[in-house]
């Protein structure tokens, strides 16, 4: 496994605003020349806070649109209204608004794409995941917290695989309603899921726990697995996690070694990987044997600001590889 160390300058406080990016291209096939760019936002709802989706489109990762309701539907609005003037989707309006309000990205039912369950504060989960397009179809692969544990605890909260599709990301609605591939996943877990480098099979990493613990208690660490083929039946096969499943632990895991606070203690968090623009993975041109290219944050090693200020700006993020061979084969 390689790694290195890149941290980066602490930008802003943590907070609710918008975050979790996930980014994909349009239609390529069909002329649409943007980037699309989910995010997850947080709205007060009865009961208390709960994340929901937005979405934005670029050309050039550097002047954005976002996505916003009219009278007259679907309007885009410049998050920079001084850029020049783009051409644009016949479909789509362009409002010249300066003060762009985002609206919710609706599914096919009209239903806002909005989390299973409320939290207070920073306390949200669901909707993180990821987008692969697969046969110039948009698989959006994410966790939510499963609607029965909505008034359990944030550490006993199960969650759920969830799958949404979609064919057009420009439509009036975007998502497919949320299918649920699997579940019970344990509490806060990541996963993301893509098509493999090079090959018919979903590839898929997680947050997990090694088999074994230290003296400080479980060992964090990403778990990396591959399924048959491309069906999502395929994922429901895979043996995610050993019994108890809440306690995280997995035999499928990497091994990662770099970062922690020198005890023993490490943190995985908000890891992803190495997309081509539908998503699926690719590595650097450098390492053209490898299976993918992985980063993660650790929450537990020496960043730029104390601990105090902040679990997640300022720790330092880690990049590393993997190989994939195939087993059993005569």
């Amino acid at each position: 496994m390689d790694a290195a160390a890149a941290p980066a300058p602490v930008q802003a406080p943590e907070g609710i605003a918008a975050r979790a990016p996930m980014v994909v291209t349009g239609r390529n096939w069909a002329g649409d020349e943007y980037y699309y760019a989910f995010l997850l936002s947080t709205v007060p709802t009865e009961g208390g806070n709960r994340r929901v989706l937005l979405q934005g489109r670029t050309f050039d990762f550097e002047t954005f649109d976002i996505r916003g309701r009219a009278e007259d539907g679907l309007t885009w609005t410049p998050f920079m209204p001084q850029a020049e003037e783009r051409p644009r989707r016949r479909r789509a309006r362009t409002s010249q608004n300066p003060n762009p309000s985002p609206s919710a990205v609706l599914d096919e039912a009209g239903r806002p794409v909005i989390a299973n369950c409320p939290g207070q504060g920073f306390e949200t989960q669901g909707l993180v995941g990821s987008i692969s397009v697969v046969d110039r179809t948009y698989h959006y692969f994410y966790t939510d917290i499963l609607p029965a544990d909505c008034n359990e605890v944030p550490d006993k909260q199960r969650m759920g695989l969830y799958l949404r599709t979609s064919r057009d990301l420009t439509a009036d609605r975007v998502w497919s309603v949320a299918r649920l591939v699997t579940e019970p996943l344990p509490a806060q877990v990541v996963v993301r899921i893509g098509k493999a480098k090079g090959m018919e099979r979903w590839a898929v990493s997680y947050s997990c726990h090694r088999p074994a613990n230290t003296s400080d208690g479980p060992v964090a660490d990403l778990c990396v697995q591959y399924t048959a083929d491309l069906s999502i039946d395929s994922l429901r096969t895979l043996a995610w996690y050993a019994e108890p499943v809440m306690a995280m632990r997995s035999p499928a895991y990497l091994g990662l070694l770099s970062g922690g606070d020198g005890s023993g203690r490490f943190g995985r968090s908000q890891h992803f990987w190495m997309t081509d623009r539908y998503g699926n993975l690719d590595t650097p041109a450098s390492f053209p044997g490898k299976g993918g290219f992985l980063t993660w944050l650790d929450r537990f090693a020496p960043g730029y600001e104390a601990m105090s200020a902040s679990t997640v700006y300022g720790r330092p993020i880690f990049w590393g590889t993997w190989s994939v061979r195939k087993v059993g084969a005569k």
